[in-house]
């Protein structure tokens, strides 16, 4: 079965196996939580932030700390890193990790706060 179809029940297809392979590795990695922060904040801001920015979004992270999530995530092809002199600026590449975000947002336990 394809992404996409529905089955005989009308309900969405099983996803293939091949794209399960392909997202899993993304997904583990934006499954942290400093780097779930840091995509909270990137979206939050609507732009391009820099690694200082980052790091006081992120509270008692340290900015080297920071630098190392930074890099997973821009390794991983969900974000993008653009120099412009001395400054690195960040911005989410891969905009469907933000519906993982939305699954945080709307799931019973953040509710519960």
């Amino acid at each position: 079965m394809s992404v996409g179809l529905k089955s005989e029940e009308g309900r969405p297809a099983l996803i293939d196996m091949e794209t399960l392979e392909r997202v899993a590795p993304i997904i583990r990695n934006v499954a942290h939580p400093l780097r779930l922060r840091i995509l909270d904040f990137l979206d939050h801001s609507g732009e391009a932030r820099t690694v200082t920015d980052i790091t006081a979004a992120t509270g008692d992270a340290g900015q080297a700390l920071v630098s190392q999530q930074l890099r997973i995530l821009k390794d991983q092809g969900v974000l993008t890193a653009r120099r412009e002199g001395n400054y690195v600026y960040y911005a989410i590449a891969d905009r469907s990790v933000l519906l993982l975000l939305d699954c945080i947002r709307t799931h019973p336990q953040q509710r519960k706060r």
